[in-house]
């Protein structure tokens, strides 16, 4: 049964699109065409699925349009491949999450990247270990004030309430929708960290904990850190280590904003440096 090798787990917002980009720049390294595979946290928070459901279909269909759109000869095999995890009668079991890493080419270490992964709680865990044969994680740790408002723009564009509160050159109409979306769960969810990091822990070197700010103050390094630790060779095949994947809104942080998210995520800050020590919680 073809699993992954390796897994990043995380966090959201805390720039796993840039390392997943990265990775596929290895010749070493297959992984599958969609970011986000979402299997695990589909069985285990069965709160995710409707719009898990949701985001396999934009997803599958974003690549297919990628291929039937490409001006060269349309690759067939791969346009079945991507039909058949959308159309497996056992789609979100064991079988189907080990069939999509079954094209994978002989001798190449396969992975993937679920930023939800990082809140599952020990079952799933075990889960994962055991169906891919004890893996090793990655989890990018950063800042969770910064990923918070990160997160909480994106949640607001998606629902709509962003185009409301904000009107042109970033003014801020209405700070109130704001602070109503800063309660929406997965605010604290996702970055948990003082929950969730102590579970990851008992998997001890299996983790490798990442600050995010790396990415931007030493990208080759990091990207060298981590293939070291999936067990790849330290090639010179990350060419664009500094490109920037997203580029937000530029909309910047209100201070009332600011000062509700830290007063929410205190002890998150206090959690990371006893966890992790000053030098490393400073800079995620």
């Amino acid at each position: 049964m073809s699993t992954p090798s390796f897994i990043c787990i995380g966090a959201q917002k805390a720039g796993t699109t840039w390392l997943d980009q990265q990775l596929r720049y290895h010749p070493e390294i297959w992984m599958p065409p969609m970011k986000e595979i979402h299997y695990f946290d589909y069985v285990h928070r069965p709160e995710f699925r409707q719009w898990i459901g949701w985001h396999l279909k934009s997803t599958m269909r974003r690549e297919l349009l990628k291929i039937t759109s490409d001006k060269s000869a349309i690759d067939w095999q791969r346009v079945r491949y991507l039909a058949s995890i959308m159309t497996d009668s056992k789609k979100f079991t064991d079988e189907w999450y080990a069939n999509i890493f079954s094209v994978a080419p002989p001798g190449t270490v396969t992975g993937e990247i679920t930023p939800e992964y990082s809140t599952l709680d020990e079952q799933a865990i075990a889960h994962m270990r055991r169906l891919c044969n004890d893996p090793v994680f990655i989890y990018i740790i950063r800042d969770p004030v910064k990923r918070a408002w990160s997160q909480l723009k994106m949640n607001m564009v998606r629902n709509g309430d962003f185009n409301k509160a904000v009107a042109k050159k970033n003014k801020i109409v209405d700070i109130d929708l704001f602070h109503h979306n800063i309660k929406h769960y997965s605010i604290v969810d996702r970055a948990d960290y003082e929950s969730y990091i102590p579970k990851w822990d008992e998997l001890k070197d299996k983790v490798l904990y990442v600050p995010f700010q790396e990415i931007s103050t030493d990208p080759n390094g990091l990207l060298k850190k981590v293939a070291k630790f999936i067990g790849v060779s330290d090639v010179e095949c990350f060419t664009e280590a500094d490109k920037q994947v997203h580029k937000g809104s530029g909309l910047k942080m209100p201070k009332e904003v600011a000062s509700h998210l830290s007063d929410i995520m205190m002890t998150q800050y206090d959690y990371l440096e006893k966890r992790f020590g000053k030098d490393f919680s400073s800079n995620t």
